[in-house]
């Protein structure tokens, strides 16, 4: 039996940490993989793309720009602009990847997606243990995930013509509601959830901006006040003028005097 701190306790917490992640994450895979077999995608390419972007929303996108003839240029800026918010992600994460080895680092940023930077940024908020095997939580994290996208992709392009009008059914919405089981569960302070309105009114007032760019800009917002209240959070109180000094100062003061 893996110890809870050990690697294989951290991964294996990380493997059942994703489950709910992956039960809205395959709808989703099987609608894009439907979704390109029926805009005549084949399946090579329809598996590249999940192999290799690994976004649904950028996938997505991607895939309308491509059936609709678009310059591939285009199409590799529109899906850059849309995945823009993993700098945040980047950010947020920095100090606790920037000790791990390159290959950690490599192999972190590429599984990094949504769900699993929620699962990251819980786990490494976290105190960490005496020995720090957490890389471990969110590299399982990454893989499960990854393989069931990549399942339900192929599953998709498969079978979609099976299941009549795939589209209609509405299963994209499980993976928004995977999303917000994880954000929600990390709002824990009042500052977190007052962040979390104002970015979440931002997104909406700006939804009609192209590419998610409304997104990215209330991203933008939320993370520039979270670093203001942090920033102020942090600021030392200076001591009032005439203020004695602390007791361990006095003591050492008292003790070079009788020396």
């Amino acid at each position: 039996m893996f110890l809870r701190d050990s690697r294989g306790g951290e991964a294996a917490q990380g493997a059942l940490a994703a489950v709910p992640v992956i039960i809205g994450a395959i709808p989703f895979g099987l609608l894009f993989g439907a979704l390109a077999e029926a805009q005549h995608l084949d399946l090579t390419n329809t598996m590249l793309m999940s192999v290799l972007v690994n976004s649904g929303s950028a996938q997505m996108i991607g895939l309308g720009m491509i059936t609709a003839g678009a310059m591939w240029p285009l199409t590799v800026m529109t899906v850059l602009l849309v995945n823009l918010r993993h700098v945040f992600y980047s950010a947020a994460l920095a100090p606790h990847v920037r000790p791990m080895p390159f290959v950690w680092r490599a192999a972190i940023a590429f599984g990094m997606t949504d769900a699993v930077y929620a699962l990251a940024a819980k786990r490494f908020s976290a105190p960490a243990p005496a020995v720090d095997n957490r890389r471990w939580y969110v590299l399982s994290n990454a893989i499960v995930i990854y393989v069931a996208w990549n399942l339900s992709t192929l599953g998709g392009w498969l079978f979609g013509q099976t299941l009549a009008d795939l589209s209609s059914w509405g299963l994209d919405f499980a993976v928004y509601a995977s999303y917000i089981g994880l954000v929600v569960s990390s709002f824990t302070t009042k500052r977190a959830v007052a962040i979390g309105l104002v970015t979440g009114a931002g997104g909406l007032l700006l939804s009609h901006l192209p590419y998610q760019s409304g997104l990215f800009i209330a991203t933008l917002v939320g993370t520039s006040l979270a670093a203001f209240w942090e920033s102020k959070a942090n600021v030392p109180t200076a001591k009032p003028p005439n203020s004695p000094p602390p007791e361990n100062e006095q003591q050492a003061d008292s003790t070079t005097t009788s020396a």
